[in-house]
């Protein structure tokens, strides 16, 4: 009887894990703290927690970061978005799919800034639906942008 109830309740506690886990899944970059100055290879995971496939990815490049490359992923067509004076802002993959319950990572490499600050790396994720998950909210939002913490030498 012991045994029967104490499998049961790992059922049910393996099931209320994933459930959370899938709610609380978002679009995150790492590594989430970094020096200052220093060159980084970041890589963006994109879970898609729906049940349509996942069919571009839109990101917005902090001002302070300097992107000197970005990563090919095969499958996926990458398009840089970048200012007049020819920086890198954005990216937008597109051109295969994250299926649902499926996670994917794209990479890239930036120059951190020399100072302190918080880097939030915007992203939205476009479905086959046309419905967007938007990650630009503030951390602790229910759709927060991934952002990275730049600390001193």
């Amino acid at each position: 009887m012991f045994l029967k109830r104490t499998a049961l309740n790992m059922r049910l506690l393996f099931m209320f894990v994933l459930a959370a886990v899938a709610v609380y899944a978002h679009v995150t970059v790492q590594p989430r703290e970094s020096l200052a100055g220093a060159t980084e290879k970041y890589t963006i995971r994109v879970p898609n927690e729906k049940n349509v496939p996942t069919l571009r990815l839109e990101v917005e490049f902090p001002a302070a970061a300097e992107i000197t490359a970005v990563d090919q992923k095969a499958g996926w067509i990458v398009e840089l978005k970048k200012d007049s004076s020819g920086k890198i802002i954005g990216a937008i993959w597109s051109g295969s799919t994250i299926a649902p319950r499926e996670v994917v990572e794209f990479g890239f490499t930036a120059r951190n800034p020399a100072g302190e600050i918080t880097l939030v790396w915007k992203a939205v994720q476009v479905y086959d639906d046309a419905s967007r998950s938007e990650w630009t909210g503030t951390q602790g939002s229910r759709s927060p942008a991934p952002a990275t913490q730049i600390k001193p030498h």
